[in-house]
């Protein structure tokens, strides 16, 4: 019962992250479970798993449902990460001390073992990872606003899980600009990382948006 779970709960999350479903769409148990080929419990168990990664939504009496993450929210999200995380970056560079960049080189660290690793939790341990660095810069800059503002933004739920369509050429890319990111708040080059970090987010933009447009041609 476990493999079917795991099974459906892997091509589930897939069409979610990737755009399969409209926002709002019911997931209803018995047409999965006919689809794939198992009973409704493995399929009730996927769906909670959904529930609790934040790509479905479990109302009372009303069933599951595809979360509302329109192209839209998608869109306005990174442009917002765009326009404000590079000067959080900056202020980090500028700011941030020992404590940021040990913090920095650790999770870079953690994130270039996952991805060489691979296997079923390396997705997981590099989202930790990125989480992990991401928020590091953003308490180092020092400014209660911005993190107010960014830090749903950094942990939306559908970017998040986006790292499950990457090829792993993307995530060591990933890493590489996390890495140049480090440089630059260790040389203390404000300029440097605003403009880094404005790379990294934009390249992760145009990214994300070709692999959901990609998935969807391929469903």
């Amino acid at each position: 019962m476990q493999r079917g779970a795991d099974k459906a709960y892997e091509v589930l999350r897939q069409r979610l992250v990737g755009g399969h479903y409209k926002p709002g769409t019911q997931l209803k148990e018995e047409p999965l479970a006919r689809e794939f080929g198992i009973s409704r419990t493995p399929v009730r168990t996927a769906l909670k798993r959904l529930v609790d990664d934040g790509l479905a939504t479990a109302d009372a009496g009303q069933g599951i449902h595809v979360a509302q993450w329109s192209e839209w929210d998608i869109e306005e999200t990174f442009q917002l990460r765009m326009l404000l995380e590079p000067y959080a970056a900056s202020l980090a560079a500028e700011r941030g001390g020992d404590e940021m960049l040990a913090r920095l080189k650790a999770s870079n660290e953690q994130m270039a073992q996952a991805i060489e690793d691979g296997g079923e939790d390396a997705i997981a341990r590099i989202q930790d990872a990125n989480r992990t660095f991401h928020r590091t810069l953003l308490d180092a800059s020092g400014s209660p606003r911005l993190r107010s503002m960014l830090e749903t933004m950094i942990d939306m739920p559908i970017i998040v899980r986006s790292f499950y369509l990457y090829t792993r050429a993307e995530l060591e890319q990933s890493l590489h600009h996390h890495q140049d990111l480090t440089l630059a708040a260790e040389a203390r080059d404000g300029e440097l990382a605003r403009q880094v970090m404005q790379l990294h987010l934009r390249m992760s933009y145009h990214r994300f948006m070709r692999h959901r447009s990609e998935y969807r041609r391929n469903a």
